[in-house]
């Protein structure tokens, strides 16, 4: 029993325009020279919200404002979302052992 391993997830709390709180929960973040992107899923803490959960993962961008501060923004550009989330998603899957379908277009 000494030597079992706990998984702690990494936990965000992000405060959407309305000014609700929503825990999310840092799957993967992935860092290039000038930019910082994370994969995240809603996090759920009671049994019958883990079962019900869909998982989803969102695919966003670091950034700093004037103050400092970060937060977290949709990546607008098309070419760079497919090129992150490729990256971002194989190490989910490879991290957790999970593979995710492309929703049909």
């Amino acid at each position: 029993m000494e030597n079992e391993e706990y998984y702690e997830p990494d936990l965000l709390s992000v405060t959407d325009e309305d000014g609700n709180e929503i825990v999310f929960e840092l799957l993967e973040r992935y860092e290039t020279d000038d930019d910082v992107y994370v994969a995240i899923t809603e996090y759920h803490d009671v049994a019958e919200e883990i079962v019900e959960a869909d998982y989803e993962v969102i695919i966003l961008k670091v950034v700093n404002d004037e103050n400092g501060d970060e937060y977290l923004e949709e990546i607008q550009d098309d070419i760079e979302y497919e090129q992150v989330s490729d990256i971002l998603m194989s190490m989910v899957e490879k991290k957790y052992d999970v593979e995710y379908f492309e929703p049909e277009q």
